[in-house]
């Protein structure tokens, strides 16, 4: 589909499969967050990943939160009257804290560059 446009969540990739972890851009704030924890609970409880491998999901997390407040804060019966926005800002702060992190470890957070691997570069003509 030509027309359609993704979001990619790079280092989320499973031990088993690399792909590259995507979802779809058409995602509201709160599909994203609540895709994003869920991807978040998989790694750290049935895959056993540590703060360094989990740390770009909280810090996912926390780009939406203040979208989630602005859009997504009204008591939701769904939820038993929660609002979205809070409870998505306790579980990053919360989250955080279990991982030994702050949240301006969160905000200042950059994914690590990965050495080439591949051959000699090539000279341009």
């Amino acid at each position: 589909m030509p027309k359609e446009r993704f979001v990619s969540y790079p280092g989320a990739e499973g031990d088993d499969d690399r792909s590259l972890v995507i979802g779809w851009a058409g995602w509201d704030h709160l599909q994203q967050a609540q895709t994003l924890a869920a991807l978040y609970q998989q790694r750290r409880m049935a895959d056993g990943w540590q703060r360094d491998r989990l740390a770009p999901l909280p810090t996912g997390l926390l780009g939406v939160v203040p979208w989630l407040k602005q859009w997504h804060n009204e008591p939701n019966p769904d939820f038993e009257g929660e609002r979205l926005g809070n409870y998505f800002d306790r579980f990053v702060n919360g989250e955080a804290l279990s991982l030994g992190l702050s949240i301006d470890d969160l905000r200042t957070w950059r994914p690590q560059h990965k050495l080439s691997t591949g051959g000699p570069k090539r000279k341009r003509p």
